[in-house]
């Protein structure tokens, strides 16, 4: 009964753990991720894609864009993280962006030259030496509404 005892509190506090970051990363997305897309400009999406990762970890986010609307995408990780690269491909794996090549910036504006669904990779770097550093990484993605 004791050993169960102990199962049932490991467990809630691990639950209880990965929500709380979770909610961090939430947060962090609206400050910074917000900040950086624009929104006086360019409207979220009603989706925010935050989660926290680990120096050498990757994530695909998989997102549909609408053909003569602009968009913005923006990837932004915490401040204790290296810079985040990310890149854009469509499902047959077609780069067509990629912020390596772009002095990795944070974010990407095009418009959308037909109805499309595309994929965002995003690639933390690897840790040179040492423990991995964990934080949040976000992406906003953000499209010109006309009014």
């Amino acid at each position: 009964m004791k050993h169960i005892r102990i199962l049932i509190f490991f467990t809630i506090s691990i639950l209880f753990y990965n929500s709380s970051s979770n909610a961090q990363c939430l947060d962090f997305a609206k400050s910074k991720g917000f900040a950086k897309l624009d929104t006086a400009k360019y409207v979220p999406e009603g989706r925010l894609n935050s989660i926290p990762l680990s120096e050498g970890d990757n994530m695909d986010v998989y997102k549909s864009f609408f053909r003569g609307r602009k968009y913005k995408i923006v990837v932004v990780g915490a401040e204790n993280m290296p810079k985040i690269y990310f890149k854009v491909t469509n499902f047959q794996r077609q780069v067509l962006y990629d912020n390596k090549e772009h002095s990795n910036a944070e974010f990407w504006e095009f418009v959308s030259d037909q109805n499309q669904n595309l994929i965002i990779s995003i690639e933390v770097p690897a840790a040179a030496s040492g423990q991995p550093k964990t934080g949040c990484v976000a992406v906003i993605v953000g499209f010109q509404a006309d009014f």
